[in-house]
């Protein structure tokens, strides 16, 4: 069997950053929706954790929000309730109304 890149048992690692800091807006956002999506039944935590190991190792290496976003979208995907593009675009729209 392979070693996937979540599953780092027995490899050296980088330092762990272990100081506290705000975390961004737009972090704080996905918590909210992964709380909500589990609120809704629109996905379970064993889910998400899944959606998370499947993602390729380019994007799980990113920052652990981005990860959780990319593994939510694409449990939206897996669900049929909304295409990647309708996420894009209605994220497009929010940015587009608070003007960045």
């Amino acid at each position: 069997m392979n070693q996937r890149q979540h599953d780092m048992g027995g490899m050296d690692a980088s330092p762990v950053e272990a100081s506290a800091h705000e975390a961004e807006p737009w972090a704080k956002m996905i918590t909210s929706l992964a709380a909500a999506m589990r609120e809704y039944d629109v996905m379970r935590i064993d889910e998400l954790r899944r959606a998370l190991e499947d993602l390729p190792p380019e994007i799980y290496e990113q920052d652990y929000f981005e990860r959780w976003s990319e593994a939510m979208v694409n449990l939206l995907e897996e669900k049929g309730l909304l295409t990647r593009d309708e996420v894009m675009s209605r994220m497009d729209a929010i940015k587009a109304k608070l003007g960045s």
